[in-house]
C-alpha cells in the first residue's frame, strides 16, 4: 500500500465564536480568537491519498489530476476568505480538519477502485496541526 501526499496553501481569517454561547462565554471560551474583525492564518494543508500505483504509469494519481481535484474541492472555496463565510461550523482547527475531508472526500470518492482518500491534516499554526483520517480509509 503507497501513500501520496500533497501539500497546498491558502490565507484565510476567521473569528471563533459560538452561536450557542453567550458574549462573554465566547470570550472566556476562544480569548484573542474572539475579538471582532476575527484574525487570519497562512493555512497549510496535506491531503493523503492511499492505494496502489498504477502498473503502466508507475503513479497512485498524476500530481495534476490530484491538485486540480483539491483546488476545486478545497483551495478555490476558502483562499483569501472567511472562513465563518463557508463554513457552517465553529472554525476552529478540529472542525476545519473535518469540513475539509468531508469536502476532499467528494472529490476523491474512490479515483479508481485501488486510490481512496487517507487523511487530511490542516496546519493552522507552526504549533497547531489537525489530522483526520477519512473514514474511507479506515474501513479498509
Amino acid at each position: 500500500m503507497m501513500r501520496l501526499t500533497r501539500v497546498v496553501r491558502f490565507e484565510a481569517a476567521h473569528r471563533l465564536v459560538s452561536d450557542q454561547l453567550s458574549d462573554a462565554e465566547n470570550e472566556r471560551i476562544y480569548g484573542k480568537c474572539c475579538r471582532p474583525g476575527g484574525h487570519g492564518h497562512n493555512y497549510e494543508v496535506e491531503v493523503t491519498l492511499t492505494g496502489e500505483p498504477d502498473p503502466v504509469s508507475g503513479f497512485l494519481m498524476p500530481r495534476e489530476e490530484m491538485d486540480a481535484r483539491i483546488e476545486r474541492a478545497l483551495v478555490s472555496r476558502v483562499d483569501h476568505r472567511n472562513l465563518n463565510d463557508v463554513v457552517d461550523e465553529v472554525t476552529t482547527g478540529e472542525n476545519l480538519a473535518i469540513v475539509f475531508e468531508r469536502w476532499l472526500t467528494a472529490e476523491f470518492p474512490g479515483a479508481n477502485d485501488n486510490v481512496r482518500l487517507h487523511a487530511v491534516r490542516v496546519y493552522e499554526t507552526a504549533r497547531n496541526q489537525f489530522e483526520i483520517l477519512s473514514p474511507a480509509s479506515q474501513a479498509r
